[in-house]
């Protein structure tokens, strides 16, 4: 059980739809502060969506981060 239950109603952005559901969780509990989920998903966004490195590439990174880590990715 999450020490702080994500927001319900928090409003999501529509590109937040594309994200995994991880993310989607971790967003929502943001929701208690919208302002701070807003920026902290528009950062996501511009890092994964833009630039020279693939997206898939990004993905590939993020999920060795978080197994060197010992992260629930």
């Amino acid at each position: 059980m999450p020490r702080i239950q994500p927001a319900d109603l928090a409003q999501m952005p529509n590109f937040a739809s594309n994200g995994s559901s991880t993310m989607t969780q971790l967003f929502k509990t943001m929701g208690h502060r919208p302002e701070l989920m807003r920026d902290a998903m528009q950062l996501v966004e511009t890092a994964m969506r833009t630039g020279t490195v693939e997206t898939q590439l990004k993905e590939l990174i993020a999920i060795r981060v978080s197994q060197v880590n010992n992260c629930f990715y």
